[in-house]
């Protein structure tokens, strides 16, 4: 077995561990396990059995729980951090989810990280590290992938050599500024940076970056993501923006198409879940400008507004100077429950106008509207098939 899940329907118990431990040679239940995933409840789950897990061949680990009882003190949480004090260094991926932030598992956590290698690809904790163990971790030279939630003010000099994807908490958020301006004193200066930081700069080799839900989409957090100029996926994952109805789209078609224009290599773009509100300042020029500019793009999801769809898409097939331009080859649009209150016979128009933008676009999905408007999207999408 190469592979063990221990979820919270596993109903796994003391004895039934005690007894496989008793039967287990050299106390190590799966001699060639490579991935371990187990869900826990501090609470009560035996995790002093940990070790029978501690394959020679063990290369993935994923801790994480869903319930924990506020009030556990330090001595209900010595097992899980003698589990992680006891984890081998030679991990490639390490994920751990458990959200206390307390004695003595923050400290066993860091303990790890100081203690990791060339081996660590991975790595993601709710708990925060010590700056030792921060800055340890940020010089790994193989680190692909790190999921922060609360990160240090301050950067090295050539931090994340190989970094291709990051995954910010809401507390991390701001430190987005200190990643996109690293390096630009010494442009500024009028500096070289040094020979080591040319091909190994965080800007150059990050693909992929998941910002915090509800934050606000404006040309300030585009300007930072345009930084990292070969991203290929970003999530910004604002759900339908927020429960009192305010948009947290506050870009323009100008906006858009700059950012379009920075980031040639997207592939998947996600600018918060389409909303309700039809209040944005963006239109379907937005989506004009991604196809033209982003040719790789297979997933999108942006705000536009669709109040005068007709009009803007008559100005488009009169006046689109790209016409002739080759688009990209996106074959569903994300319109969540985004209004759409068209008459059959102007859905056709609509469907040529997506058409003309996204010439392989074949659905909507993720449709939430009122009934109208999905009927409305439904129109265009069988207009698309004709």
């Amino acid at each position: 077995m190469h592979k063990l899940v221990l979820s919270w329907g596993s109903c796994i118990t003391t004895g039934a561990l005690s007894r496989l431990s008793y039967n287990s040679p050299g106390r190590v239940l799966c001699p060639n396990l490579e991935q371990l995933i187990w869900e826990f409840d501090v609470s009560h789950v035996p995790l002093f059995y940990f070790r029978l897990f501690f394959s020679p061949h063990l290369k993935r680990v994923t801790l994480s729980t869903r319930f924990l009882l506020p009030t556990l003190g330090p001595e209900a949480l010595r097992p899980l951090a003698e589990a992680v004090s006891c984890l081998p260094t030679s991990l490639e991926y390490l994920s751990l989810v458990c959200g206390l932030g307390r004695e003595p598992l923050r400290s066993a956590i860091s303990s790890f990280v100081c203690r990791s290698g060339s081996s660590l690809r991975s790595f993601g904790s709710s708990e925060p590290l010590s700056e030792a163990a921060f800055n340890h971790l940020m010089r790994l030279p193989n680190l692909r992938s790190w999921v922060v939630y609360e990160p240090l003010r301050t950067l090295p000099l050539a931090p994340f050599p190989s970094l291709e994807e990051l995954r910010l908490g809401p507390a991390a958020l701001p430190w987005l500024h200190l990643l996109a301006a690293h390096g630009d004193d010494q442009l500024r200066n009028g500096l070289a940076p040094p020979p080591a930081m040319l091909n190994t700069n965080v800007k150059a080799t990050l693909k992929l970056l998941n910002c915090p839900e509800n934050t606000p989409i404006d040309p300030i957090l585009l300007s930072l993501i345009s930084s990292f100029r070969n991203l290929v996926t970003l999530c910004v994952a604002n759900y339908y923006c927020n429960k009192e109805g305010s948009c947290l789209f506050r870009l323009t078609d100008d906006d858009v198409e700059n950012f379009a224009v920075a980031l040639p290599s997207l592939v998947s773009l996600q600018l918060g879940g389409v909303c309700s509100s039809n209040a944005c300042h963006t239109s379907i020029s937005s989506l004009l400008s991604i196809s033209i500019h982003c040719l790789g793009l297979t997933l999108l999801e942006i705000h536009f507004n669709t109040q005068s769809i007709l009009d803007d898409i008559q100005r488009l097939l009169d006046e689109d100077p790209g016409r002739d331009k080759p688009r990209c080859k996106l074959q569903s649009l994300l319109v969540g429950c985004l209004p759409l209150q068209v008459c059959r016979e102007d859905a056709r128009k609509v469907a040529m106008g997506f058409a003309y933008i996204f010439p392989r676009l074949k659905k909507f999905s993720g449709l939430l509207s009122d009934p109208d408007g999905s009927w409305s999207w439904e129109w265009v999408a069988s207009g698309l098939q004709g």
